[in-house]
């Protein structure tokens, strides 16, 4: 491992006669995120500690500790696990966090963007795998952006962060101190509620990104905000010809302002974006987009019924019951838009997904990032 250079005296450190502090990985308005050793178990951890002013609530650290035994409870492959709390000697709250070393999403960005249909895809559907799931047993996420995206060296997608994100949102009144205006859905920003729906937008903001290689608004923070709220974002192939119109569609889908416009959660994004990735031309294929690319999603229906009678059973994407790995209930959310498709393999394809490094240590993206 690279030697710290921070001088924070917290390295070295042991929290509870169990976890070594060994170095400062990234500093963020909540917590400070440390590369650590279980010594107990002899592994790798990521620690985060909430910063000192935030242990002189108590009503906070209740919640915080309520959120991350929620957090804990969410157990799946495409998810940064929280192993453990605690506290340290001062009174911080801290998490022990599965240790992630690779990329983030926002390192692939910058050095990959625009990235192919193909590409993109194979990064997203491990995302709104396991948001899938968060959503599934109630867990909104909250501040989904590039920098909460791992990848494991060996190519594994976990999104990173859930925990005391509701916490730290009513601890400071204000969701969009701690998460990233670029990615806040315009209920995050204003008064509407905050559901799943919040965390489909802030995918679809990503999506954009990674397509087109960069946001749809850039400016100041407000610039920024009242752009969420008052424009739609627009098509990414305005900006990368090319983008086939399924992807432009599921952008504007996951982004739509209306909140009741968008896929109810990730599960019901996740088999828009399964369906659209079964549509792509084969990786040994000529690099032109097949016609089925060309056209709507609702000119995809007539494959998807070609597919069943091939004996492949139909899914229904936006209906009541859909299936991938395990049955994720979702809401009706428009009876126009059926996608019929064979059951997700549960495969990513050819393309290993990627990431952004927080705030320090350039190059070194094993992490849990603060908030």
């Amino acid at each position: 491992m690279p030697s710290s250079s921070t001088n924070d005296p917290r390295e070295g450190t042991l929290l509870e006669n169990r976890y070594t502090v060994r170095r400062r990985i990234a500093r963020g308005g909540s917590a400070t995120v440390y590369e650590g050793i279980d010594e107990r178990l002899d592994r790798p951890v990521a620690l985060k500690i909430m910063h000192p002013h935030l242990a002189d609530d108590s009503s906070f650290v209740r919640r915080a500790q309520r959120e991350a035994k929620s957090a804990a409870r969410l157990q799946h492959p495409n998810v940064v696990s929280v192993l453990d709390q605690g506290h340290t000697r001062e009174g911080e709250l801290y998490l022990v966090l599965e240790y992630v070393s690779g990329p983030t999403l926002r390192e692939i960005i910058a050095r990959e963007a625009p990235l192919s249909p193909r590409r993109t895809l194979d990064l997203l559907i491990p995302v709104l795998r396991g948001l899938g799931q968060a959503h599934r047993i109630g867990l909104i996420h909250r501040d989904v952006k590039p920098e909460n995206v791992l990848l494991t060296e060996d190519g594994q997608v976990k999104v990173a962060d859930f925990g005391l994100m509701r916490a730290v949102d009513e601890h400071t009144a204000s969701a969009t101190v701690l998460g990233t205006v670029g990615y806040a859905a315009p209920e995050l920003v204003g008064d509407g509620p905050v559901d799943q729906r919040s965390d489909v937008y802030a995918v679809g903001i990503m999506a954009y990104e990674m397509l087109t290689g960069s946001r749809p608004y850039t400016g100041t923070a407000l610039q920024v905000v009242n752009a969420h709220v008052s424009r739609d974002v627009p098509a990414p192939s305005g900006v990368v010809p090319g983008v086939p119109p399924a992807l432009d569609e599921l952008v504007l889908r996951a982004t739509a302002r209306d909140a009741s416009r968008r896929p109810v959660d990730a599960a019901a994004l996740l088999d828009l974006a399964l369906a659209i990735r079964r549509s792509l031309p084969a990786p040994q294929d000529p690099p032109s987009l097949d016609t089925a690319l060309t056209q709507p999603l609702s000119a995809l229906d007539g494959d998807a019924a070609r597919a069943g009678s091939a004996g492949e059973a139909p899914t229904e994407v936006f209906g009541t019951t859909t299936r991938h790995g395990d049955e994720m209930a979702t809401e009706a959310f428009d009876a126009r838009n059926r996608l019929g498709s064979a059951s997700d393999s549960g495969t990513l394809g050819d393309g290993a997904p990627g990431g952004e490094a927080a705030t320090e240590a350039p190059g070194t993206a094993d992490r849990a990032t603060p908030d």
